[in-house]
């Protein structure tokens, strides 16, 4: 396996710049997840890392050594696409053993290593549990089972490091569930460096070790799963991590005392005194107030107050959410007991600690805040 070091990495396709800079280190054996939206260059990042696209500027490492002129096959990487990308009329066995069968001698030097190539698979077929599939074909499998030959015909090409391009997306939820837990599994046996794409940020906070928020592509933050949902850099992040994703509030700065500011809230006129460093800002700043919506709750025992009207309950069982009236803006969301009787029409008494509240400026950077004893220093943007 091998470690990965991206310096300034530019993607540019004539004058329109998709990638403006990306440095990222990714180190031997690690689950690194590049997530974002739909278009933010996540994916055009992979491929330039597996060699189907040629980098623009800057510089790709794999294990020591600068790949930015080799094709894909010298830089010993395997790569598991969207579409499952299997042969139609090959069994699934072999699907798995063609890359190493290609060529007059065959990756591993003919047929005098038919045996080795037969090890490999049914080694890859077992830690996949495809042993009782290796004589179908690709149209007598369900997708879940695709997907798995696929990433079984990347086993057994041995790489330095994996690539995955949204690998789940195409299968309905209970198989991504199960897939998802697969992969988790292989990463752990295989102990393999693994570079994989998503849109869906569940995956990447059950998956990663570390996870990069890409948006625009420039890299929003760099970090471990845990990092980024509770000490996120940016507005941005903050609104990607997590499900729901977090409430946000408008206000301005009406006082900065030694340790907090006093915040007018836009949503009810309300003033809250927040820790947050006084370095951070100044009196008339415009900041914007976070929360997720497992941090509030009903009641009013906490620092953080609000009120709201309920508009819609959905009750899920273990839980319920509550959406309630925020003006003009997106409605603020409140998961609370399973067992609560709050219905729609009801106001609600709301609360939070000031631990669990974000701070962001008008440029959408969080501002460092304050504890009883120490100042607290919002997190870097790379990691």
């Amino acid at each position: 396996m091998a470690d990965i070091k991206l310096s300034g990495i530019k993607k540019s396709y004539g004058k329109a710049e998709v990638l403006h800079g990306i440095d990222i280190d990714i180190k031997d054996g690690e689950f690194v997840v590049f997530v974002g939206p739909s278009g933010c260059g996540k994916s055009t990042l992979l491929r330039l890392i597996a060699g189907l696209e040629t980098i623009t500027d800057g510089k790709l490492e794999i294990a020591g050594e600068t790949v930015n002129d080799m094709t894909p096959s010298q830089r010993k990487i395997a790569m598991v696409f969207q579409s499952y990308a299997l042969y139609p009329h090959m069994t699934v066995y072999k699907n798995m053993a063609f890359g190493l069968t290609l060529g007059k001698k065959g990756l591993f030097g003919g047929g005098e290593n038919k045996k080795l190539i037969d090890e490999k698979v049914r080694k890859a077929a077992k830690s996949l549990k495809l042993e009782d599939y290796l004589h179908r074909y690709p149209r007598e499998l369900s997708g879940g089972q695709r997907q798995r030959v696929a990433i079984g015909r990347a086993i057994v090409r041995d790489p330095n490091v994996f690539l995955f391009d949204e690998p789940l997306s195409n299968l309905d939820a209970a198989l991504r569930v199960n897939t998802r837990l697969e992969i988790a599994k292989l990463h752990q046996d295989l102990e393999a460096t693994i570079i994989y794409v998503t849109h869906d940020q569940v995956e990447a906070m059950t998956l990663a070790d570390k996870i990069v928020v890409v948006n625009g592509g420039h890299v929003a933050q760099c970090g471990s799963p845990l990092e980024l949902y509770h000490h996120p850099a940016n507005k941005f992040v903050a609104g990607f991590i997590g499900s729901p994703s977090m409430n946000f509030l408008e206000g301005t700065v009406t006082a900065v005392h030694a340790g907090s500011l006093d915040v007018l809230l836009d949503y009810d006129n309300s003033t809250a005194s927040i820790p947050v460093h006084p370095d951070e800002a100044k009196l008339g700043d415009k900041v914007t107030i976070g929360i997720r919506p497992e941090h509030m709750k009903e009641g009013n025992d906490q620092d953080f107050k609000l009120s709201a009207k309920v508009n819609v309950v959905e009750r899920l069982g273990e839980a319920s959410y509550l959406y309630l009236e925020n003006g003009e803006n997106d409605p603020l969301c409140v998961k609370t007991d399973g067992h609560s009787t709050t219905k729609a029409g009801d106001k609600v008494e709301l609360c939070a600690d000031f631990s669990a509240v974000h701070v962001f400026n008008a440029e959408g950077n969080a501002l460092a805040r304050t504890t009883s004893d120490e100042k607290y220093i919002a997190p870097k943007l790379s990691a």
